[in-house]
């Protein structure tokens, strides 16, 4: 099957264009707010879990909109850790292993090249890094299984899993790759290498064997860190969502019904647990069994939400997105810090907030100091940058309107699929930003009670703002709290 526009009996096609989405302001209106309807799936032979599932709609995506996709092309000279053939490896406990996970994700993201170049050297590299998984597979039944050979301790932290374990966020990134080497290449041996690695997803655990799926109070997880010798997953967040990125690739590729089902079950998971894994004014979990603090990859869980917000255009993926944004500010946000004239203090603070120590500068005209990164600082409310040259250094100084900020467009969130909001100011003023960080306004043509579409979140020289995306004002930003989402 070759990647294209797929027509169902209805003439409605399932592929959603992002120019007819921008095209109109009412395109983005009229995405219903698909909650879906909440099952419970029985177990059966051919899907031998019981788990809840909402009737989500599966949409196929444009190309540029598909999990994965890249802007631009890796470069062809290889820094990653690979060995002579050419494919990604880990070097861990002295040597190079053979690394699953980074195979597929490099194949991917060689696949992306690709598709962006047309470069051949992009394809046959994808073709290695899938060629090797394929070679190393462990069969259980007729499902394939991709085994790490080294030990693992989980998080850096807790147990240490035994040579070989597996993972399902290597089998379902592993399954986007095989799906989409068939569609590039219609080479039959892709569509088996993804039939065999599906069947991974179809199969309850057994202690011992290789499993990754499993059900817990009545939700679905794909779980990334599966104990290899016990029925225990640890349902790391991210892990769970990339690994069903692999069940739509396959779903696109075969319309298989259990795909569907598996689908709709995992993505289930990740819009009702994300209560769970949220900490109200600070950054989520990693996982649920250790409750470890997520880092970097908090940001990743937003990301992930408005990726599934275009799969399947249920509007509440994308307010969980926002939800994770406001607790906690994207990670590796630096730059400069514009000062105005007079006095600013910096705070040393411990890691639960308490005040450590106070300096302060006065400043007789305006500066800037570099900051190392925006955050939040535990039990203080607002915005820190946290100095990381000057007589401030080390300090933290708080974000405030017109008198401490980071200039220009920082830590933006794009929506995939642009939203919707009602304007409640009477009148809305639209800004441009220009390099210098100086900002010029017009005043929309929009008044209270008008609807328009919103593609971009963002702070604009440290208050928040979102980018409209339609008419004649697309590409301004408005301040957040002149729209209401929805």
């Amino acid at each position: 099957m070759t990647h294209g526009r797929t027509t169902h009996s209805s003439g409605r096609s399932s592929v959603w264009s992002r120019r007819a989405l921008l095209g109109t302001g009412l395109a983005v209106g009229a995405l219903p707010l698909l909650g879906g309807d909440v099952h419970t799936l029985a177990a059966t032979a051919a899907l031998p879990f019981q788990f809840r599932y909402r009737d989500l709609e599966i949409r196929e995506l444009p190309v540029e909109l598909r999990p994965y996709a890249l802007t631009a092309p890796l470069p062809l000279g290889d820094t990653g850790t690979h060995d002579a053939q050419g494919v990604r490896m880990v070097f861990t406990g002295g040597r190079q292993h053979e690394h699953p996970v980074g195979q597929a994700q490099y194949g991917l993201a060689l696949l992306e090249s690709h598709r962006l170049t047309g470069t051949a050297e992009y394809l046959n590299r994808a073709i290695k890094q899938a060629q090797r998984l394929v070679d190393r597979r462990v069969l259980r039944e007729d499902a394939w299984f991709y085994p790490y050979e080294y030990n693992y301790r989980v998080h850096a932290a807790y147990q240490v899993h035994k040579a070989p374990w597996y993972s399902m966020m290597s089998q379902g990134q592993a399954l986007s790759l095989f799906s989409r080497l068939h569609q590039v290449t219609n080479d039959p041996a892709w569509r088996a290498a993804a039939d065999a690695t599906f069947a991974s997803f179809r199969l309850p655990p057994v202690a011992r064997k290789p499993w990754g799926v499993h059900v817990e109070d009545g939700l679905l997880w794909l779980d990334e860190y599966p104990n290899p010798r016990t029925l225990q997953g640890d349902r790391t967040y991210n892990g769970h969502t990339f690994s069903a990125y692999g069940l739509w690739d396959y779903w696109v590729l075969t319309r298989n019904p259990y795909a569907k089902l598996l689908l709709q079950g995992a993505l289930t998971t990740t819009r009702d647990a994300y209560s769970m894994i949220r900490n109200p004014g600070a950054r989520s979990k990693y996982c649920l069994h250790h409750a470890k603090d997520s880092n970097k990859y908090h940001f990743t869980h937003s990301v992930q939400h408005l990726q599934l917000h275009a799969i399947t255009g249920d509007e509440q993926f994308a307010r969980i997105a926002d939800v994770f944004y406001s607790d906690f500010p994207p990670h590796g946000v630096h730059g400069e810090v514009r000062l105005t004239a007079g006095t600013h203090t910096g705070y040393r603070f411990s890691s639960t907030g308490e005040l450590l120590d106070s300096r302060t500068l006065t400043l007789a005209r305006a500066g800037s100091a570099p900051f190392a990164e925006r955050q939040k600082i535990p039990n203080q409310s607002g915005f820190w940058y946290l100095i990381s040259g000057g007589s401030l250094s080390g300090y933290h100084v708080a974000e405030t309107r017109g008198v401490r900020y980071v200039v220009g467009v920082k830590a933006a969130m794009t929506y995939l699929v642009p939203r919707t909001a009602t304007v409640v100011s009477p009148s809305l003023t639209a800004y441009e930003t220009g390099p210098d960080g100086a900002m010029t306004s017009v005043v929309a043509g929009h008044g209270a009670g008008e609807r328009v579409s919103y593609d971009r979140r963002a702070v604009v020289n440290g208050v928040e703002h979102l980018r409209l995306a339609s008419g004649p004002y697309a590409g301004r930003w408005v301040g957040l709290a002149a729209l209401r989402a929805g």
